[in-house]
């Protein structure tokens, strides 16, 4: 059902190791999803407080530190359901 809902194409940008100068390598993909530009100050994995520039919502597992539309992904959360299946979740941006 919240495929449905998922209107938007973005670029997502995935950690796939580091190169000889220790700069991070990405592959790189488009997903499905929603993006909502809002802004919102949160606490971050590290326990600091930053401002969240959007969220997205999609069905793909994302991780911390990867990029969205060139986004750094700062936090995850999702949404399970009754039966114990996650049905959607969402990333801070």
């Amino acid at each position: 059902m919240l495929s449905d809902y998922l209107g938007q194409i973005c670029t997502l940008k995935y950690k796939i190791g580091t190169n000889t100068y220790n700069e991070t390598i990405y592959e790189e993909r488009e997903i499905a999803c929603r993006l909502v530009d809002k802004f919102k100050v949160i606490t971050n994995s590290k326990g600091e407080e930053v401002v969240s520039s959007g969220v997205v919502q999609c069905v793909e597992h994302i991780k911390t530190g990867d990029l969205i539309n060139d986004r750094k992904v700062i936090s995850v959360s999702y949404m399970t359901g009754l039966d114990g299946v996650v049905g959607y979740r969402g990333y801070l941006l």
